[in-house]
């Protein structure tokens, strides 16, 4: 059984694999509360069900838009439970299987490709604010920058790719973060928006 707050469907509109179709799982709860969260009903909205019913109501989506083959398992903070027997049944129905993280708990669940997105919050109890295994299984880091402080959050000892993302798709600090990344330098940092809320979809 799991907590979960909804489950539609989108592009997915951040991080490396943006502009893809996908089937979203949105889990109930997070461990953190980012002041820029723009997810809140991950606070307030729960259902429970089982891993089967998740499959079957994902299936059905599946049905009515063909060309969807990605399932992304999001947030709220998805490894708040254990989600390893979904992510089983989904690859077993051959989805794709994409998780996103805020990255502070640790669990060694099989899917196709891990987003960790850490938060400054996360810092003051886990050093970079994130479980230093991601580092070695994630496919991509995700930072969200409010600030010109926040670039120095950034771990850059980051092998993988790593999106920097202005919050709330603000040009300011679009513009901000393309400047210091001309300082910088890091060759696998990347300035990207957020593509379902420029074209005003969910």
């Amino acid at each position: 059984m799991l907590e979960i707050c909804e489950i539609f469907s989108s592009i997915q509109g951040e991080g490396w694999r943006q502009g893809i179709p996908a089937i979203f799982i949105r889990f109930s709860n997070c461990n953190l509360k980012c002041e820029f969260c723009d997810t809140p009903q991950a606070f307030t909205k729960k259902l429970v069900m089982t891993e089967e019913n998740i499959v079957q109501t994902v299936k059905k989506m599946s049905q009515k838009y063909p060309g969807i083959v990605n399932v992304v398992i999001t947030g709220g903070e998805p490894y708040l439970q254990d989600f390893s027997k979904l992510a089983v049944m989904l690859k077993r129905e051959r989805f794709f299987v994409s998780v996103e993280t805020n990255g502070t708990i640790w669990r060694k669940i099989p899917v196709d490709w891990i987003c960790v997105s850490p938060k400054l919050q996360a810092e003051k109890f886990i050093k970079k604010g994130y479980d230093a295994r991601f580092s070695r299984i994630a496919s991509e880091f995700k930072y969200v920058i409010t600030r010109k402080s926040d670039i120095a959050f950034v771990d850059k000892n980051i092998s993988q790719v790593v999106i920097l993302q202005p919050v709330n798709n603000n040009l300011k600090i679009g513009r901000m973060i393309y400047n210091e990344m001309k300082k910088i330098g890091m060759p696998n940092w990347f300035l990207r928006f957020q593509q379902h809320k420029l074209l005003k979809i969910k």
